[in-house]
């Protein structure tokens, strides 16, 4: 597999025109979706719920989330398309079930402000990580119950194969691969019960050793990547979090195809590695030999890589942020206007202050600080 460049055109001027549109039907959505839950709550609590009605209601929502998605696929914005199917499905299933929860509604609002706010900056030029959508993208997905939530899928990069030098490991008294089997099992199950650098690093060297033990591609070279992903934790550059733990078991899956004569490998597989192995970073000069290589040879050294545990995308409304903008531009001008001895301004001072005061709390923790100094 060979990194390259994302695959979304650097022409923003088309992400620019449906802009606003896309803007304009997702604060519908979340209005209608807003009542209909306040709807749901007191005819549920009055014994007047209308199933009929509701399912109807959300499946015409779910219609506006797939027109918006049909036109993020158009103008190239594959990430926010993703997004939007994952929202889109959610509301189809709510309108399954008939029923509405708050949850539900949040996580679909959630990913619209998430979705407005990368927007806007992808056409201001800031290049942000499609990454940033994947918080907003894993909460829809694990109310749809989806069996597979990864953040590789967001990583805006091509893959095709490539074949990794051997590993630098003398074959003389290698071990027999049932042997590296069982050591491999004993010691994924350490690291699954506790993490520990000791325990990834048994574990870079069982996989070198598989892939020399095996002597065929691409299994070979896809042992030596497995390898680095364990020196990545080992040395330090790697969170072990839930998604990197589950690599354990689909590695685990795969050696025991290998260990049947199979030989193929999961791309899948292969690109959640990669994934992990851009996540970790840079390794410094003399550091994670085996991280080193394999960023090299899949040339992800200068890859935007962006960081998925990052859930601060989505979190203020956008609408806030204009209308935080207009503000400052109000208290702006009124504040020039009584600089220069206009006082019949003064009383548009005041008010735009206060407007400017009520926008700081919205935005900003300890926000009513700074609103009341200006004040």
């Amino acid at each position: 597999m060979n990194i390259g460049q994302p695959s979304a055109s650097s022409d923003l001027t088309p992400l620019s025109w449906v802009q606003e549109e896309v803007r304009r039907q997702l604060e519908a959505v979340n209005k209608v979706l807003r009542r209909q839950l306040r709807e749901f709550d007191l005819r549920q609590a009055g014994g007047q719920l209308d199933a009929a009605a509701l399912a109807s209601v959300l499946q015409t929502q779910a219609l506006q989330l797939h027109q918006v998605s049909g036109v993020l696929r158009l103008v190239n914005l594959d990430e926010g398309h993703r997004l939007m199917q994952a929202a889109e499905s959610l509301l189809v299933r709510c309108a399954g079930d008939a029923t509405l929860r708050t949850e539900q509604v949040e996580a679909v609002e959630r990913a619209g402000f998430a979705l407005l706010t990368y927007m806007t900056r992808s056409v201001s030029g800031a290049r942000p990580s499609p990454l940033a959508l994947f918080p907003a993208y894993r909460r829809l997905q694990e109310l749809n119950q989806a069996e597979r939530i990864h953040p590789a899928d967001f990583w805006p990069q091509h893959f095709e194969w490539r074949t990794l030098p051997p590993p630098q490991l003398v074959d003389a008294g290698l071990p027999s691969l049932d042997a590296l089997r069982t050591s491999f099992e004993g010691a994924l199950l350490r690291q699954m019960r506790e993490t520990s650098a000791t325990h990834a690093a048994s574990l870079a060297e069982l996989c070198a050793g598989i892939g020399l033990a095996l002597r065929r591609e691409p299994q070979q070279s896809f042992w030596q990547l497995a390898a680095a992903h364990f020196e990545a934790q080992a040395q330090g550059m790697l969170a072990s979090d839930q998604l990197v733990k589950r690599m354990a078991s689909r590695l685990l899956a795969q050696l025991r195809d290998d260990l049947r004569g199979s030989t193929e490998v999961s791309d899948r597989l292969v690109q959640d590695l990669l994934f992990f192995c851009a996540q970790s970073g840079e390794p410094k000069l003399g550091q994670a030999p085996r991280l080193r290589a394999v960023r090299a040879a899949y040339g992800i050294d200068e890859a935007e890589i962006g960081d998925y545990r990052d859930d601060s995308l989505g979190r203020i409304d956008p609408a806030w942020v204009q209308q935080a903008m207009r503000r400052v531009s109000a208290a702006k001008e009124a504040w020039s206007a009584c600089a220069e001895g206009d006082m019949v301004r003064a009383a548009a001072l005041d008010d735009a202050s206060g407007h400017l005061a009520e926008s700081l709390v919205q935005l900003f923790a300890g926000g009513e600080h700074l609103g009341q100094t200006l004040q």
